[in-house]
C-alpha cells in the first residue's frame, strides 16, 4: 500500500555562491489539495502557474495568491522537508572527477564535467533527504519537476535504486518527472522551497518577503529545514 506521493523540488545553483537547497512535499491525500487550490484560483481568478522567482517587485497579485495558497496548504495533512547545502563548502569535484583536470581538458570538456557535478549533486542530495525519512515511506511515489536535464542524468532510476537498496525493502515505488503545468503541488513544492532559500540569502523583494513570513510561520511544525553538516 503507498505510504505517500513525493514532490521534489530544488532552490539556487551548485557551484555557485551562498546555498542551493533540496525540499520534499510530502502528501497523503491529494484531493482536498487539489480542492483549495482551485478554490483559491477561482477566487481570484488567477491560472498562472505557482513560481517563487516569477514574484516581483510589482506582482502584488502573484504575492496575494501564493500567500493564500501556501497558508491554506499548509495548515493540511501535509508536511515539508529541505536540506540546505554550502556551496562554499561543497567540493564539485568529488561529483565529477574530471572538474579537476584543468590542464588535460579543453574548455568544453571542464563545462561538460561542471554540468554533470551540478546534476549529480542536485541528485545526491535530494537521495540523502529522501533517507533521512525512509522510515516512513512504502511504495511512495516521487515527482520530480521536470527540468531540461542532461540526456545521461538517470535521476529516476537512480534514486528508486539507491533508496530501495539503502533500506533493503520498497520504499519507492517509482520516480517520475511531473510538468508543473499539469500538478499544482509542484507549483506548491517551489513556492516552499523558494521561500525557505530567499530567507537564507535574507532577500529585500516585499511581495518575496510577504510569501516568506507565511511559509517561516509553519517552520519547525510542518517545515524542517536543516543544513548539510560536511565532515
Amino acid at each position: 500500500m503507498r505510504s505517500h506521493f513525493i514532490y521534489q523540488d530544488e532552490s539556487g545553483i551548485v557551484g555557485t555562491t551562498g546555498n542551493f537547497v533540496v525540499g520534499l512535499l510530502f502528501v497523503k491525500d491529494r484531493k482536498p489539495l487539489y480542492e483549495i487550490i482551485n478554490k483559491v484560483r477561482q477566487k481570484h481568478d488567477y491560472w498562472k502557474e505557482f513560481h517563487f522567482k516569477e514574484i516581483f517587485y510589482s506582482s502584488s497579485k502573484r504575492s496575494r495568491v501564493a500567500c493564500e495558497v501556501l497558508d491554506e496548504i499548509l495548515r493540511q495533512h501535509i508536511y515539508f522537508r529541505a536540506l540546505a547545502v554550502s556551496n562554499e563548502k561543497l567540493e564539485l569535484r568529488y561529483f565529477d572527477k574530471d572538474i579537476g583536470r584543468v590542464q588535460e581538458l579543453s574548455e568544453k570538456q571542464i563545462k561538460m564535467a561542471k554540468s554533470k557535478g551540478m546534476f549529480r549533486a542536485y541528485n545526491y542530495f535530494t537521495k540523502e533527504l529522501i533517507l533521512e525519512n525512509a522510515d516512513i515511506l512504502n511504495e511512495a511515489v516521487v515527482y520530480l519537476d521536470k527540468k531540461i536535464r542532461m540526456q545521461d542524468d538517470n535521476i529516476c532510476e537512480y534514486l528508486k535504486r539507491e533508496v530501495n537498496l539503502s533500506v533493503k525493502r520498497g520504499a519507492i515505488k517509482k520516480v517520475e518527472p511531473r510538468d508543473s503545468k499539469m500538478d499544482d503541488l509542484i507549483g506548491i513544492a517551489d513556492l516552499v522551497l523558494g521561500a525557505l532559500n530567499y530567507d537564507l540569502k535574507q532577500g529585500k523583494n516585499p511581495m518575496k518577503l510577504a510569501v516568506v513570513r507565511v511559509v517561516k510561520q509553519y517552520v519547525g511544525k510542518k517545515i524542517r529545514l536543516r543544513e548539510w553538516v560536511f565532515k
